[in-house]
């Protein structure tokens, strides 16, 4: 007797579920795991069911019953009442116009005023032209997303898309990190434009681009009073580890697996539309579009959040979710034929947040472990039999939670390859894709663009931010934009008064804020370091290119970023966050100061440079002896004729063809010296500036980066003597230790210094005017020791005399008369001089690498910069110059201007909106969350902000 017979009528919806459940007996091995309950149920979740059931059974059509059993076997877990809002959910999800390209979207237009609605030709020109650059508009109306012009490029230039190949590889999985506005996210989405996979944000920002499935998991499982949540495990030895650890683990791997099945059966509804037709290259682009944009799959809002959000609700049990995952990826591969050697690439960005949550709540064999760690283990168990690739992006990762030495982490790389804005050249090639025609060859646009190279260089999100201001004014305006965009940005305007570009203008500048401080102020590591960088370029002109590495802290605290690709390098020479710093150092409240001694008197997590320390000398020296002052104020001298009481100033040798050295005083200014201090990287350099053939007034000698530095110097008496000075400061120059004031005269001497260069030694001699009573040669040494406090009578004994030591106190006097607001207009002169070579950057790294410094050697970089004969002096003038200083201002000048337009062209949380900065190119990494942050919401600086623009 046949089933048929068996079951002659099935009109009722019992007698069908009996007959269902007889038919999954006969055609599945384990139909036991379907109760008539379960078939029962599955008529009210899915009345399909019933009905194919009913259609099948009338005509006997048992191939069509099998290929029913099928269907509920797989969809069996999803056929209960708990996830009748997840059906629900699906069958509002509407993926056809999306996987066939028939979607119309939206497209970025400037609003208009009213005032601009009565028509003006140049406007409606601009407004066309933006509307034809065919940006996408997300959520906000107002901004376009830049991030995602011309999505998909990437792939057309060998550069990039070398660069996405080696992060999205198919021989391992990648963690991206370098600091926030990098072009981490670009990277992400371009790759997943040429690539199949998924896009994953652990904080979204207030583009609202990306899914919000992730965003506030781990504050749910640790508030839900339904779960057993341990935030801190006891000890290892303890009876209830093991099971606690356990419970975290289990939580940690429902909930967010409940997001990845969300995610795949979305996409396996997106296959099934994409194999009505064939398959192209196209269907990988929209699918990731869908997940930029999921409200364009649902008018009802993100589905990709809400399904999560229904399985959470559902509390299903792990085993349930775990074969839901399984049965929705054995209908990926049915309707999905991956070809052999391609991958599934799922992107997890944001990943900084993560990796510092709940670091307490996990532990293995290596130790705790954050959330993030937990996260990739449970994601890979489910996907581990597929050929599935992580490329895993944030601004900080710690690398000691994944060792690669364990074996389990041998097929990741780690990689900053995400390159900058490091040469004019290649920024311009950004930005003129979206001018107007002729707007950059005329004289605004030539203008803007040498300013956008001076100010903006660097990370991309900069230039990026800017130019959505610059789109949503209609490229009105254009310098006022600029101008108004820096000073939010760094609290400091280094241009003259441009005219005024009108409310709209301002109203846009409004959106940006100002960048974050907290770094500095809490961070050691990146106070001392943005020291150093702004001595460095006030000294030198330069970048700092070699910065401290310790914990990556200038990284996660977004002031320096990898310069290299493989994390081991990091720059801090942005000229924002340069100027920026410099403007927090001016306050002589702060730990640290520009130049104050005091910095230099703090613990640090490594010990200052010595090459830091002897720039800042310079920089002291330079105001001390600009004009006549007496040795005593910068120096303790011991021994010898030489008076202490005598008066010297600082000048420059200069000599031209064969004519005999001539002294020129030496005048810091905003403008000149052009460079303060020549670094001598080999015997030639010290030679050229022994021989008078350097501009520079100082010449820093450093046989190796991180070794003891000497800086040289020439110094004339009022009746015209004149003598070296060489100031020798040891690798540990802030050490507690009693310093060894008579090894460093020693090492600062011409004979220790030169041995391996005699012809500087007689170089010496020939100084015009040389003093006998200085010492052998006409050198004063000078002991670079911070620790003066531990000198006494007998710290230099006679053998060594004459010599000094630093007067530290007489100098910090000295220091606070410095006109802070003339140091800050110099390092806006220098960034804006800066505009010469195309790769600056690069030839100073080539420089650090390929040197090999002898025992005499040291750095050689290239320097920029441009001629000025304007001089200020470095003394504090007058009230005003103070009040000057303390707005930040840096274009001294009426604050009235001609008010007429001028046309230059010719939710992290659903409440909160961020700056123009963050939407417009479509990511802002949060920096370090709190321990225990009420929802992983977007936190930055540039990067995220918490300002509506005004209506």
């Amino acid at each position: 007797m046949s089933i048929f017979d068996s079951f002659p009528d099935i009109e009722d919806a019992e007698s069908a579920s009996r007959f269902l459940h007889e038919c999954l007996a006969q055609v599945d091995s384990k139909a036991s795991r379907y109760s008539i309950e379960v078939c029962l149920a599955s008529f009210s979740v899915e009345p399909r069911i019933l009905e194919t059931l009913r259609t099948a059974h009338g005509v006997r059509d048992w191939e069509q019953i099998k290929g029913l059993c099928v269907y509920f076997r797989r969809n069996a877990w999803r056929l209960n009442f708990r996830l009748a809002e997840f059906n629900k959910d699906i069958s509002r999800i509407k993926v056809a116009d999306i996987a066939n390209g028939k979607l119309k979207r939206s497209i970025y237009v400037p609003e208009e005023e009213e005032e601009e609605q009565e028509g003006r030709g140049s406007t409606e020109e601009m407004t066309s032209f933006i509307r034809n650059l065919q940006i996408p508009l997300g959520t906000r109306k107002d901004i376009p997303l830049v991030i995602l012009h011309k999505l998909g490029r990437f792939q057309d230039d060998p550069l990039l898309r070398e660069r996405l190949d080696g992060i999205f590889s198919p021989g391992h999985h990648t963690f991206l990190v370098n600091t926030s506005g990098s072009g981490k996210t670009k990277l992400l989405f371009e790759g997943l434009c040429q690539r199949w996979g998924f896009y994953f944000t652990f904080a979204r920002d207030g583009s609202y681009l990306g899914p919000n499935d992730l965003a506030h998991i781990a504050t749910n499982i640790r508030l839900n009073l339904k779960l057993t949540w341990t935030q801190y495990l006891p000890p290892s030895s303890d009876p209830l580890y093991a099971s606690l650890l356990q419970a975290n683990l289990q939580m940690v791997h429902n909930a967010f697996g409940g997001a990845l099945l969300a995610r795949l059966f979305v996409f396996k509804l997106f296959l099934e539309a994409c194999s009505k037709e064939d398959f192209c290259q196209d269907h990988r682009q929209r699918w990731l579009e869908a997940q930029l944009l999921p409200r364009n799959l649902s008018n009802l809002g993100d589905p990709f959040n809400m399904l999560q959000l229904d399985v959470r609700n559902a509390q299903l049990d792990g085993s349930v979710i775990d074969e839901a995952i399984a049965q929705t990826l054995e209908e990926i591969q049915e309707i999905w034929d991956m070809p052999s050697g391609e991958f599934l690439y799922i992107a997890l960005d944001e990943a900084n947040v993560p990796s510092r949550e709940y670091l307490h709540a996990f532990s293995d064999e290596h130790g705790e472990y954050p959330l993030l760690k937990a996260v990739i283990r449970s994601w890979q168990q489910r996907l581990g039999h597929l050929p599935v690739r992580f490329v895993v992006a944030g601004t900080v990762i710690p690398q000691e939670y994944f060792p690669s030495a364990s074996g389990e982490w041998d097929e990741w790389r780690w990689s900053s390859d995400t390159d900058s804005f490091d040469n004019p050249e290649s920024q311009r090639r950004y930005v003129s894709q979206f001018l107007p025609p002729g707007f950059e060859a005329s004289e605004d646009g030539q203008v803007l663009m040498r300013r956008m190279w001076s100010w903006l260089r660097g990370r991309h999100r900069y230039t990026a931010s800017y130019l959505a201001l610059l789109l949503a004014n209609r490229f009105e305006s254009s310098l006022y934009l600029l101008k108004g965009f820096m000073k939010r940005i760094t609290k400091y305007d280094p241009f003259e008064p441009v005219e005024y570009g009108g409310e709209d203008a301002e109203r846009r500048i409004n959106w940006v804020s100002e960048l974050s401080s907290q770094g500095l102020e809490r961070g050691p590591i990146s106070r001392i370091e943005m020291h150093r960088a702004v001595i460095i370029y006030l000294t030198t002109s330069k970048g700092c290119l070699d910065c401290e590495t310790k914990d990556r802290a200038l990284i996660t605290e977004d002031y320096g970023y990898f310069m290299d690709t493989q994390c081991r390098r990091i720059a801090l020479d942005e000229p924002l966050m340069v100027i920026y710093g410099a403007g927090w150092l001016q306050n002589p409240e702060h730990s640290a100061a520009t130049t104050m001694f005091k910095t230099f008197d703090s613990e640090y997590p490594t010990p200052p440079r010595s090459s830091h320390f002897a720039l800042f000398l310079a920089l002291s020296f330079a105001s001390t002896f600009d004009g006549f002052s007496n040795i005593s104020d910068a120096f303790q001298i011991y021994g010898g004729r030489l008076s202490s009481a005598l008066a010297a100033k600082l000048v420059l040798f200069s000599k031209k063809a064969e004519v005999r050295p001539e002294p020129t005083d030496v005048h810091l200014s905003e403008h000149s010296p052009k460079r303060l201090v020549f670094e001598a990287g080999g015997a030639e350099d010290m030679l050229s500036w022994f021989k008078h053939e350097r501009d520079e007034p100082f010449c820093l000698l450093q046989s190796s980066p991180g070794s003891s530095a000497t800086l040289a110097f020439c110094l004339e008496f009022q009746d015209g003597q004149c003598f070296w000075v060489f100031v020798h400061v040891p690798e540990d120059f802030t050490g507690e230790d009693s310093p060894s004031f008579a090894e460093d005269i020693r090492h600062g001497s011409p004979a220790s210094l030169f041995d391996e260069q005699p012809e500087i030694i007689s170089l010496l001699a020939e100084l015009p005017n040389l003093s006998p009573d200085v010492g052998p040669l006409g050198v004063l040494r000078v002991s670079g020791s911070f620790r003066v406090d531990k000198a006494s009578e007998d710290s230099i004994p006679s053998e060594d005399q004459p010599a000094a030591l630093l007067n530290i106190t007489s100098l910090e006097e000295a220091g606070k008369r410095i006109s802070q607001d003339m140091l800050m207009r110099r390092l806006a002169r220098i960034f804006s001089d800066d505009t010469g070579d195309p790769p600056l950057r690069h030839r100073q790294l080539r420089q650090l690498e390929s040197s090999s410094p002898s025992r005499k050697s040291g750095r050689k970089r290239s320097a920029a910069g441009s001629t000025s004969t304007i001089r200020v002096s470095t003394r504090l003038k007058s009230k005003s110059q103070t009040a000057n200083s303390a707005s930040g201002s840096g274009s001294p000048g009426s604050p009235e201007s001609k008010k007429r337009r001028r046309n230059d062209a010719s939710s992290s949380a659903h409440t909160r909106k961020p700056d123009t900065g963050a939407v417009a190119t479509g990511h802002a990494s949060p920096g370090v969350p709190p321990s225990e942050p009420p929802e992983n919401a977007s936190r930055y600086n540039l990067r995220k902000r918490t300002r509506l623009p005004r209506p």
